[in-house]
């Protein structure tokens, strides 16, 4: 019978390589100011993410004139409303003992006060925040860069470029100063031919749901 050596040190290798590329989180921030107004807060609203294509066709590139496309607006409150939802259930699971603004109400308040999705980003949080009725704010963007190239490997997978991807920037801002108390950077690439923008994006901010700093158990 012959016999199959298994070199374990390259199976480790190709491991720890797979875990690297399918998601990469930066070290988290934390404000020293923290433990300070985290007793303070009760309510937190979720706002819109800034959601950016590779190369939009919608966008401009005048920074002053910027206008969301159709596709980004829609990741915009699909993203804000999964975190809402991821949120929330770790509220149910007693994770975490504070309230979040419901998506709706929060999207209702900025709209009857003119403000547009693709103007978020550049708005003071604490001034939104305040406007709201919360005592903080968490927003996020999204890069997303899927750039598929047709041809398949020999497997039959889908061929990615090197920088193809998603990556999310969390935030938390406090309302009474503006200070950014919290954020978090994760990026993960694509795998396969279920790893659709969606999907990552989705992933990702499940894991910033999960890991706020609130977090009691």
């Amino acid at each position: 019978m012959k016999t199959i050596r298994i070199n374990k040190s390259l199976i480790v290798g190709v491991l720890v390589a797979v875990m690297l590329s399918a998601c990469a989180t930066s070290k988290d921030f934390l404000s020293e100011n923290f433990a300070r107004v985290r007793n303070t807060h009760q309510r937190i609203a979720i706002l819109p993410f800034d959601v950016q294509f590779e190369n939009p066709s919608n966008r401009s590139t005048d920074n002053t004139n910027l206008k969301f496309s159709k596709q980004e607006r829609e990741a915009s409150l699909d993203a804000q409303k999964e975190m809402f939802t991821y949120v929330a259930r770790q509220v149910q699971k007693g994770h975490y003992e504070i309230a979040f603004q419901d998506f709706t109400r929060t999207n209702k308040v900025l709209s009857d006060n003119g403000i547009k999705l693709e103007d978020i980003a550049r708005q003071n949080k604490a001034d939104i925040a305040k406007l709201l009725g919360v005592d903080a704010v968490i927003s996020g963007d999204l890069a997303i860069r899927i750039t598929q190239i047709d041809r398949r490997s020999p497997q039959m997978l889908p061929v990615y470029r090197n920088n193809d991807g998603v990556e999310t920037n969390v935030k938390l801002f406090d309302a009474a100063s503006g200070e950014m108390l919290w954020s978090t950077t994760l990026s993960q690439r694509p795998n396969n031919q279920m790893d659709t923008p969606h999907h990552l994006s989705s992933q990702l901010i499940e894991q910033v749901a999960k890991h706020l700093p609130y977090r009691t158990k």
